[in-house]
């Protein structure tokens, strides 16, 4: 499976679940990975099941956590001006997808979000432009810039 049908996937069955699964050490302190250029990403799953999988070795001992959609895509302002990323991770292998955590909003802002709530995390900081949401063919347009893209890398 290409990552353009892992993100389709992935995304799909968040928007059923309205949640995604993360693994937390204690409240507020979640597992992170680190790629080669020191560049950090939080994973999450779509599946329970997959995040309980992920929960051994350097992660043994974490809890699986859930967060909606809303607050999900609350949380992305805060994780996009600390620099930390979003890792989509497969099930498969410990593969996984890194996103920056401003490109998972946009993603999502598709998806039913409420508008009040996501005020109320952000609180003051709110701000009209970053919750402006992207065209109802996001999922057409977005993914024709990622096989793009991947065209590029072939040359």
């Amino acid at each position: 499976m290409n990552n353009i049908e892992l993100l389709k996937n992935f995304i799909t069955e968040v928007k059923e679940n309205d949640n995604f699964w993360l693994l937390e050490a204690k409240p507020g302190l979640f597992a992170m990975v680190e790629d080669g250029n020191e560049n950090s990403f939080i994973p999450v799953w779509s599946k329970e099941q997959d995040a309980l999988n992920n929960a051994s070795d350097d992660w043994e001992g974490y809890n699986v956590s859930s967060m909606s959609i809303d607050e999900f895509v609350g949380w992305m302002r805060e994780l996009h001006e600390d620099e930390i990323g979003i890792a989509i991770s497969t099930g498969e292998d410990g593969q996984m997808l890194p996103m920056p955590a401003l490109s998972m909003k946009q993603i999502l802002v598709g998806a039913e979000v409420d508008v009040e709530e996501d005020k109320k995390l952000v609180g003051e900081y709110y701000d009209e432009e970053w919750a402006e949401g992207i065209p109802d063919n996001w999922e057409e347009e977005f993914l024709d810039s990622l096989s793009d893209d991947e065209d590029d890398d072939d040359e």
